[in-house]
């Protein structure tokens, strides 16, 4: 039995013991706040069976139009069995796809990459001796990208240099970020996003995902200043903290952020008098001088002494191995990027893909490009108006069909190499990811990749019909801002339909 049809067997079972679940989920979905309430009430009230492609696309065209909206709404609907066409609705309309786009950047990371690559790390040295506890050279620190890289990671990678009796370097640290452009930000990404950890910079060096969260805690007098409480997982540069607490009868208390590169960061403002911190997240926006002041920090912290400087440069070839760190295999990142739409990890197989697949360092422009061969070549995608510019879907500026996203699906799905990676990767209804609180109804019964930008929503991925037909789905929603819970709402049902559909 080839993987796809055990990962079929296995969620049909799945689907056949899902009623006590589901009750589970709808208990817990009434403590939603009303407008989610509101999306599985409406989607629950769908005819118990669907019979035949007519009824489907009455029930369908019944669903779009009762939304009452201009937007752009493209919906495909295909069987993954007999693969026939059971509704297409404004399939070859470019429209943009928001985080439904990572699904292309998932199949193409598989096929290309390979489902067990993984990202490594590595220190090196041009030394050809160590004498009396000393590298008799220089240490080179070679950054590849990996956007799960952790602080205790690197520290413990660092930490290898006392294993191998070495106490000191007599050379220079050299930190080598050049695997990938010094063009942190994907093209057309909002401003305002890139002050979020979900839009952090997308470098060679990833490390903590590019995001410091540390905790504000006020005093319980006021007048007095309130605590930074930061965490030992991860590096931070030197805190100024000048936020003072008010008592309760102050006006509105807020803190502000700034960071330089010589004074680290700086907090002001004010918190009203309690118990309850406050969470804050700074997102790493100076990245090369963060790693000189934590590669610097780490050395100091293992007694290391450097007699030379900690800069930047290109690793040489012909150099020695001193240790490595290796990420974990692509299929778990391809994973917690679709379960969690994390566009970090997005953003760094992009830059990888377009680095192997070019020899240049990895860059949006490259990663674009690699990626659309891929997608061309390898699953004969007709790549006409598609627009792949951060791999992550964060840039309201990509564009693709739906007949696109659907040639991908349909590939996944039946190509056995990469098929388990992928399928399992994807949000559950009802279970885990970006769909845990949505379509408790039919739990387990849809495995999709969710999409939400400003005025954009969308949904991509597998629905198990009534008889257990496998269908791919994609829904594409282009339209106006503050519609967003109406968008979702049309999705679930039009999801909850697929799954009542009889041939």
């Amino acid at each position: 039995m080839n993987l796809r049809n055990l990962i079929v067997m296995i969620w049909m079972l799945m689907c056949l013991t899902d009623t006590a679940n589901a009750k589970k989920h709808k208990q817990q979905l009434a403590q939603h706040k009303q407008k989610i309430m509101h999306v599985h009430s409406i989607a629950s009230t769908v005819s118990p069976s669907v019979y035949g492609t007519t009824q489907l696309g009455n029930e369908l065209n019944y669903a779009i139009n009762s939304l009452n909206s201009n937007a752009a709404i493209a919906v495909y609907v295909k069987s993954m069995k007999y693969g026939d066409s059971l509704y297409a609705r404004n399939i070859n309309q470019s429209l943009t796809p928001a985080s439904t786009l990572k699904v292309l950047t998932a199949e193409a990371a598989l096929l290309f990459l390979k489902p067990e690559y993984r990202f490594a790390t590595h220190l090196l040295t041009d030394a050809k001796i160590v004498k009396n506890g000393v590298l008799q050279g220089n240490l080179f620190i070679v950054l590849s990208g990996d956007p799960t890289l952790t602080y205790n990671e690197v520290f413990e990678l660092m930490d290898n240099l006392r294993s191998q009796q070495i106490q000191a370097i007599s050379g220079n640290v050299y930190i080598d970020n050049t695997a990938y452009d010094q063009s942190f930000y994907g093209p057309g990404w909002e401003w305002k996003d890139k002050n979020y950890c979900y839009a952090a910079p997308i470098s060679a060096s990833i490390i903590n995902h590019n995001c410091l969260p540390f905790k504000m805690t006020p005093s319980k007098v006021a007048g007095r200043a309130a605590q930074v409480e930061t965490s030992g997982k991860f590096f931070y540069p030197r805190i100024r903290n000048s936020v003072v607490t008010k008592n309760n009868r102050s006006r509105a208390c807020s803190l502000h952020l700034s960071s330089s590169l010589n004074n680290g960061l700086e907090i002001d403002g004010c918190m009203p008098v309690g118990r309850y911190a406050w969470g804050i997240s700074y997102v790493v926006t100076d990245v090369p001088e963060y790693n000189r002041a934590l590669f610097k920090g780490v050395l100091s912290q293992l007694g290391m002494k450097v007699y030379g400087t900690v800069t930047f440069a290109t690793a040489p070839k012909d150099l020695s191995l001193i240790a490595s760190h290796a990420s974990q295999p692509l299929s778990e990142l391809i994973n917690e990027m679709l379960k969690k739409s994390d566009n970090i990890i997005a953003g760094a197989l992009f830059k990888k893909i377009g680095q192997l697949y070019t020899h240049r360092p990895g860059s949006w422009e490259n990663g674009s490009y690699a990626v659309s061969q891929i997608l061309s070549k390898h699953i004969g995608v007709d790549i006409s108006g598609l627009r792949i510019l951060d791999g992550s879907g964060l840039s309201p500026a990509n564009l693709t069909k739906p007949s696109q996203m659907m040639q991908v699906l349909n590939f996944a799905y039946h190509h056995e190499a990469t098929s388990d990676a992928f399928i399992s990767a994807l949000p559950i209804a009802g279970v885990d990811g970006t769909l845990k609180h949505r379509m408790g109804n039919i739990a387990r019964k849809v495995r999709a990749k969710t999409g939400t930008i400003s005025g954009v929503v969308s949904l991509a991925g597998y629905a198990m019909s009534a008889d257990k037909e496998p269908l791919a789905f994609v829904i594409i929603i282009n339209g106006n801002k503050g519609m967003t819970w109406r968008y979702k709402e049309l999705e679930d049902k039009i999801a909850t339909t697929l799954t009542r559909y009889k041939r």
